[in-house]
This record gives C-alpha cells, sequence and structure tokens, in this order.
C-alpha cells in the first residue's frame, strides 16, 4: 500500500505525569490514514491535525516506555538553559508538537518568551494550553519548521529541534544549519536530539540496529504499529554519524560544538551549537 510521508507532532499521555512528554516524529502513514483523515477533516483542509488525532494512542505507548530516552534528553536541555542562559531568553521551539515536555522543563528556567512553530493546528492547541504554566510571553506558529525564520520576528536566544532535522538530506541540514547561526542571538544556543550512525555505519545496518533495539525494547506496540514505524525509520530517516552532526556545526559557523548525550541504545543523541 502506498505511504504517506508527514509532519505529526502528537501529545502522549501516561498515567503518571512525570513520565509526560512530546515526541516530534515524522512518521509513515498508510493511505487509509490519510483517507481517514479526508473524510473526517474535509471542511478545513487540516490533514495534518487529523493525522495527530487518529494517530494519538500509538504514540501514547511509545512515550509511557520512554522508548526514545525523552526523559534523559529534556533533563539535559533543562540543565543546559540554566548553566548557560543566567538572564531572561527566548526560546524558539522547532516542530514543537504539544509542548507538553519542553513546558515543564522549561518552568524551571529563566525563559522569558516562548516561539512554538509547528505544521498541525491541533498540536498548537494543546501547546498553547500546556504553556500556560510558562511565565513568559508565548506566539505560536502553523509552518514547517525550515521555515522559521521567514515567521519569527524576534531573535532567539535558543533554537531546540527534537527527532526532526534527521529527515533533511544532509546539504539541506547544512542550509538549515546555518540559518540558524545566522538569526540566533550572537551567545545563542542551538540544540538538537536527533538519530545517529555509529562509525561506518549506513541506512540498511542502521535500520537494521533499530531493529533489533526494538525486536526486545518496543514491547507494546501491535505488530501494525510496529510495522508503521520500521517503515518509516527504512524509508526516510537520514541520521549522520556523531562526527557528522558536530562537522555539520562547525561548517555551519558555530564555534562550539559538542554532543552532551547519548541515550542507552546508542540510536540518539543530544548536540549543543554555539
Amino acid at each position: 500500500m502506498k505511504n504517506l510521508f508527514i509532519y505529526i507532532h502528537p501529545l502522549f499521555l501516561s498515567s503518571e505525569p512525570e513520565y509526560h512528554y512530546t515526541v516530534q516524529i515524522r512518521a509513515a502513514y498508510h493511505m487509509s490514514n490519510m483517507q481517514k483523515a479526508q473524510t473526517a477533516n474535509k471542511n478545513s483542509g487540516d490533514i495534518t491535525s487529523e493525522l495527530f488525532r487518529l494517530n494519538w494512542g500509538m504514540f501514547r505507548k511509545i512515550l509511557r516506555g520512554d522508548y526514545m530516552s525523552h526523559k534523559a534528553a529534556y533533563g539535559k536541555l533543562r540543565d543546559v538553559l540554566n548553566e548557560e542562559m543566567n538572564r531572561p531568553f527566548t526560546f524558539a521551539d522547532l516542530a514543537c508538537g504539544d509542548a507538553y515536555a519542553t513546558s515543564r522543563y522549561l518552568n524551571d528556567t529563566r525563559i522569558a518568551a516562548y516561539i512554538g512553530i509547528d505544521l498541525s493546528e491541533a498540536a498548537l492547541e494543546y501547546a498553547r494550553e500546556e504553556t500556560e504554566r510558562l511565565r513568559c510571553e508565548k506566539s505560536f506558529i502553523v509552518a514547517d519548521f525550515v521555515d522559521f525564520d521567514r515567521f519569527m520576528d524576534t531573535t532567539p536566544d535558543v533554537v531546540w529541534v527534537g527527532l526532526s532535522l534527521h529527515h533533511l538530506e544532509t546539504e539541506d541540514k547544512a542550509r538549515f544549519m546555518v540559518k540558524v547561526r545566522e538569526t540566533l542571538n550572537k551567545d545563542g544556543i542551538f540544540l538538537i536530539y536527533e538519530p545517529v550512525f555509529i562509525d561506518d555505519e549506513d541506512r540498511k545496518s542502521y535500520f537494521d540496529r533499530f531493529k533489533r533495539v526494538s525486536d526486545v525494547v518496543w514491547k507494546d506496540l501491535t505488530p501494525e504499529e510496529r510495522s508503521m514505524l520500521l517503515d518509516h525509520v527504512r524509508d526516510t530517516e537520514l541520521p549522520v554519524t556523531i562526527e557528522g552532526w558536530l562537522s555539520l556545526g562547525r561548517e555551519a559557523g558555530f564555534s562550539e560544538a559538542s554532543a552532551l548525550y547519548s541515550d542507552p541504545t546508542g540510536l540518539y543523541t543530544l548536540f549543543r551549537y554555539k
């Protein structure tokens, strides 16, 4: 069956508040779901938002299991902000989804303004609610994260992208990172959390490694859900080695580039550029 590839940023909920996180995943959807979205949302035309709703349950399972180590990654994000941003700052959350995780971790920082950008209006509706806890200015923009500079009228101090940048081709990753550097304030920080190749790995061997890990760890998904996500990883993900991600930052003009955290499976790493 033909697949549709589109950004979605669904809300994930579990029974315990500390395990509530947002995952930003560009997923592969079967055409049957696309047809459901078109039928259910034919008046508004917001297919992305309808897919958000249709696939909510599956992604809830992913977050409940913390399969992508979002708890640790967002904790590291908060630590960096508290260590390096000792003044009020503007935070651009690109591909922000529902902002559940970021809103809670940012709540313990000196954030002065939050800007959330996402393609899904449904996700942004949740983000507006979740960020009410933040005592700062807030704005929300329906747009593709790669076009953030076309819509922002504020110079950010921090730009954050989680599990979205790796879908771009290498040259597009490079152009995007240059754009971020040129947009940031002089002492600003760019942070990303993305999939990584190990040395000498290619897309096929990365997929094989992901499948081995998910076969052991991702126990809560149905066979159909697992098939959907494996299709996504095989067909759409374009990871880079850790050194490759660091080199992209340096080539984009950042004077500092470092890997701050790698999850226990070795599939994902959080990077900092300045």
